[in-house]
């Protein structure tokens, strides 16, 4: 493992929940479909939203960044629940935990075993929104982690296709006018990237799938290598999905409990 620091850590389950908080890149640029390129995206789009994963994820990943001079990578266990239930633990070599964090998407509990320090708030809150952007949403996560589309009416997406006319991108706005541009290989048929835009036009997210599962055990073909780059970080972050367990996570595993002597702060 390298670079250890407190901060380190909390940086990483940040990058990780916020998926990067402001990007500076360029929109892609499209081409206009043909009526029969129009009939094949509206198939592989109905195909998406057919495909939906399984409402749970329980996974052991390694979480890597090159940020601001800092580079690092540390194994994690993650367990996501939709809509918004989240439960991320840092690891060191041994498979002790030293750092987690638990959500419900409303509240949130933050454990520093190291220190022993607990920090307790509101997911609306300044302290949780100074590391996540309030343009993104908890429930947001687990969009990006599976590689799937939310349920949406098929009219309200435009539909266009890359340069390199290999893929078809369905764009759409959700109810906060945060604009979604999903890229799906034509041929894979699997999710290539996925960029968040704000109502000005901005970048806030950008996530590249460069690797799916050779199998769909459990029965849905989860991303297996996730990158993220942006300029909050000035870097990039990596996600590899290590291992996929069968088990959905159960109810538990999103309360977290902790020793009695740790120092509990309630934060704003």
């Amino acid at each position: 493992m390298v670079g250890t620091s407190p901060r380190l850590f909390v940086l990483a389950w940040v990058l990780l929940l916020a998926m990067l908080s402001g990007c500076a890149g360029k929109l892609p640029k499209t081409a206009p479909l043909s009526s029969d390129q129009q009939q094949e995206a509206d198939g592989l789009l109905t195909t998406f939203l057919q495909t939906q994963p399984p409402p749970s994820l329980d996974a052991d990943i390694r979480l890597g960044w090159d940020v601001l001079g800092s580079k690092g990578v540390i194994d994690a266990s993650l367990q996501v629940r939709q809509p918004a239930f989240l439960r991320f633990t840092a690891t060191d070599p041994l498979g002790r935990a030293l750092f987690i964090v638990v959500s419900d998407g409303t509240t949130f509990t933050m454990v520093d075993s190291r220190v022993g320090r607990v920090y307790q708030g509101r997911t609306a809150s300044k302290f949780w929104h100074s590391h996540v952007p309030e343009a993104l949403r908890a429930e947001d996560l687990f969009l990006f982690l599976s590689g799937s589309l939310p349920q949406m009416e098929k009219p309200m997406v435009h539909t266009a296709q890359n340069l390199e006319h290999t893929g078809y991108w369905y764009v759409w706005q959700d109810g906060r006018n945060m604009g979604h541009h999903i890229l799906v290989d034509r041929q894979r048929r699997q999710m290539i990237r996925h960029l968040l835009v704000d109502p000005q036009g901005g970048l806030v997210v950008e996530v590249r799938y460069l690797a799916y599962g050779d199998d769909r055990e459990p029965g849905y073909n989860w991303p297996r290598h996730l990158e993220i780059a942006g300029k909050a970080v000035t870097g990039t972050l990596t996600v590899q999905v290590e291992k996929i367990y069968p088990n959905q996570p159960i109810p538990a595993a999103f309360k977290l409990a902790y020793p009695s002597h740790y120092t509990v702060e309630q934060v704003p």
